[in-house]
């Protein structure tokens, strides 16, 4: 069960995708769930999708720093993955209201992480 502080669920979260915990992601994520990157928007069942597609080159993330101000935290993490490229620093901002999270942003260096993707090309078949 994760902590119910806004620190405490944006932790929960990073961790929940670093250990492939998608029972708990699904469980941290508000069924009305509006994420972002890159200039897309997804719903609930497309983030955990696009999420559940890097399990495969994701071998854990390690937090770096959570900064909150009333419902609001800013998580930054390194992404481990087995690729070539290796730790991608990411950067997530969470709103979290009644206990989950309502709001996402993905910030991360695209070229940085443009292994993860190619390797993601062999590991996953792609989506019909």
């Amino acid at each position: 069960m994760p902590e119910s502080s806004v620190e405490g669920i944006a932790r929960s979260y990073i961790q929940a995708v670093g250990s492939h915990d998608v029972n708990a992601l699904e469980n941290l994520l508000g069924e009305d769930l509006v994420a972002t990157f890159a200039g897309a928007t997804f719903d609930k069942a497309g983030w955990t999708t696009a999420l559940k597609r890097l399990l495969p080159a994701l071998v854990r993330n390690e937090i770096r720093e959570v900064f909150t101000g009333q419902d609001r935290a800013c998580v930054v993490y390194d992404f481990i993955t087995d690729t070539a490229a290796g730790a991608v620093r990411c950067i997530e901002l969470l709103t979290i209201n009644a206990g989950k999270i309502r709001e996402i942003e993905l910030v991360l260096d695209r070229v940085a992480f443009a292994p993860v993707n190619e390797a993601l090309k062999t590991r996953v078949p792609p989506a019909q």
